[in-house]
């Protein structure tokens, strides 16, 4: 079943002080079925982080149309969205983007308090996910007493306690030494074999080859992906490098 549907996508930046107007994207166009674990890849300049943009409805498209579960998101009011990213959206930054005056608990029910949901619900909600991502002792804890590592699962708590549709994660290794970073492509792994939905960008070959599905954007345009079928992460992991060494030289 198709979960989110990109067609025709384009996005025309104007230009500054009278320079030509930059198409960031050109007509691009794919698909996610539900349940898809997709990374896109792509140099820096390609669009990918426009695209990402788009669909977190943080930005609009100059042309084309993105689809999550048939409805159209250009048709959202302004003052629709932010309900709608609450309710459909969870988002991973490289940066964890935690409120370093809030506690992790707070930070992590911040979503459900600002969409109203009740004490006891707040509470349902986080103990699981905090169990889930073994953070349920740093609860207490403010994000400058804990590590990358644990940050970085306390952002993906707050992602996940509204039970997204479609969790959206930009370079979430960013900014984690190698082993959180293990740690948490992981996570991200166990998670889509329950069935949450993930489309991640990343410049990390690594965190590309946990995907089922890795897309390559340059210039503007989807040109290239690749399936991961029944092969091994270290196979995908090959496939990637083969191809991005394409993109840089040409052959």
């Amino acid at each position: 079943m198709t979960m989110l549907e990109v067609r025709d996508l384009e996005k025309t930046y104007s230009g500054r002080f009278g320079a030509n107007p930059v198409r960031a994207l050109k007509g691009v166009s794919f698909s996610v079925e539900a349940g898809e674990y997709v990374a896109i890849m792509g140099e820096s300049g390609s669009g990918k982080t426009t695209l990402l943009n788009i669909l977190a409805t943080l930005d609009r498209p100059t042309g084309g149309s993105v689809l999550l579960d048939g409805r159209d998101l250009a048709g959202l009011k302004d003052s629709a969205l932010a309900a709608f990213r609450r309710e459909n959206l969870g988002f991973v930054f490289q940066e964890f983007n935690l409120l370093d005056t809030f506690t992790l608990r707070d930070n992590i029910l911040l979503p459900l308090v600002l969409g109203g949901k009740n004490a006891d619900e707040l509470g349902k909600r986080l103990e699981p996910v905090a169990a889930s991502l073994g953070i349920t002792e740093l609860l207490h804890k403010y994000p400058w007493e804990v590590s990358g590592g644990q940050k970085q699962r306390a952002a993906v708590a707050r992602a996940l306690i509204t039970r997204p549709r479609l969790l959206l994660a930009d370079e979430p290794t960013g900014a984690l030494d190698s082993q959180s970073a293990s740690e948490l492509l992981r996570v991200f792994s166990r998670l889509n074999g329950e069935g949450q939905t993930i489309l991640m960008v990343t410049h990390s070959i690594d965190a590309a080859s946990h995907a089922r599905r890795v897309l390559f954007i340059r210039d503007g345009v989807v040109f290239h992906q690749l399936y991961r079928g029944e092969g091994s992460n270290e196979a995908l992991y090959q496939k990637i490098a083969d191809t991005l060494t394409m993109l840089r030289t040409g052959r």
